[in-house]
């Protein structure tokens, strides 16, 4: 009974803290628009899967040229949230002008995405959003011109979680995965295969806690399962890369942030953690105190690394 009224407790209060959180850090009104993009760049497409139909907004550059290939980024928004507003939060737009890629923004069903025990409907009815995910990078690259040795994946909070999870399960996909504020929700997938990894998160984050996320899983599934923190999160990735070290090593150190992680592991790739000493749970760069780039951050750790895909990339 004891530990029942403790965890009743501890509900109340992140209930407190959520409701003001992800109303305020997830979802970003759509009035705020980003005009760092040519609107007649930003093309809207759906298909029928599973019964439901599945949306995503898709960004070119403004040089896009189908006598050029491109690398494509998968960015998808956080529980609660949309794909036009993590379009206009996220910065990658912001990158893919710079930096000649496509980004493409799924919506989630009903707002959430099915990444383990977080989130929402699309976790407790079972979505498929693996195979959503890989059916529509199947029809953008019959439809655009995509270097398929560069498919990124990349997303907040929920998002994140389903990053990590398309890196797990589709690793034969996804060069690499960079995200931000939340973990590997499952184990290792059989299939899967070494994939480089990068997770961004703010020491102040009391939705997806950095020390370990077991408060979380009791507001998102009513579960103490969460045991995932951000250094124990890339210990586990380490453990499926075949890194060699036993702990992480302190790759760079601030006052702001510090990146540690582990470089020698199978097949050349690397599991970085960047850590946020004064960002809670948006750390994109508009919201992060100090203003750090991290969407930069992320996108320079991906663009180093390329896989050869095997076989066709239809999840269904």
């Amino acid at each position: 009974m004891k530990h029942l009224q403790a965890v009743l407790v501890v509900m109340l209060l992140l209930s407190f803290c959520l409701s003001g959180c992800l109303s305020e850090k997830d979802t970003i009104p759509d009035e705020e628009q980003n005009d760092n993009f040519e609107v007649e760049l930003l093309e809207e497409n759906c298909f029928v899967f599973d019964g439901l139909e599945r949306c995503w907004f898709t960004l070119l550059p403004s040089t896009y040229s189908a006598n050029k290939s491109y690398p494509l980024v998968v960015d998808m928004h956080g529980y609660t949230g949309t794909n036009y507003g993590h379009l206009n939060y996220s910065e990658f737009d912001r990158i893919s002008e710079q930096h000649d890629i496509i980004v493409v923004y799924p919506q989630g069903y009903q707002n959430s995405w099915n990444a383990g025990w977080c989130c929402g409907a699309a976790h407790y009815e079972g979505i498929d959003d693996v195979g959503f995910i890989l059916n529509m990078v199947e029809y953008i690259s019959q439809n655009y011109s995509i270097n398929h040795s560069k498919i990124y994946a990349s997303g907040h909070s929920n998002g994140c979680a389903m990053t990590q999870k398309l890196a797990n399960e589709a690793s034969h996909i996804f060069a690499a995965g960079g995200c931000m504020a939340l973990y590997l929700l499952e184990d290792e997938d059989p299939s899967f295969s070494p994939t480089p990894i990068i997770e961004v998160h703010g020491i102040l984050d009391v939705v997806i806690p950095y020390s370990n996320s077991h408060s979380s899983s009791v507001i998102f599934d009513s579960s103490l399962v969460g045991d995932e923190g951000a250094l124990q999160n890339i210990a586990n990735w380490a453990n499926m890369n075949g890194c060699s070290e036993t702990f992480p090593e302190m790759i760079e150190e601030n006052s702001d942030y510090s990146v540690q992680g582990y470089t020698d592991c199978n097949e050349d790739v690397e599991v970085l953690l960047v850590t946020l000493h004064l960002a809670d749970h948006n750390p994109y760069p508009s919201a992060n105190p100090t203003g750090i780039d991290t969407t930069q951050m992320v996108w320079d750790f991906m663009d180093r690394f390329t896989l050869e895909p095997e076989g066709e990339i239809s999840g269904n």
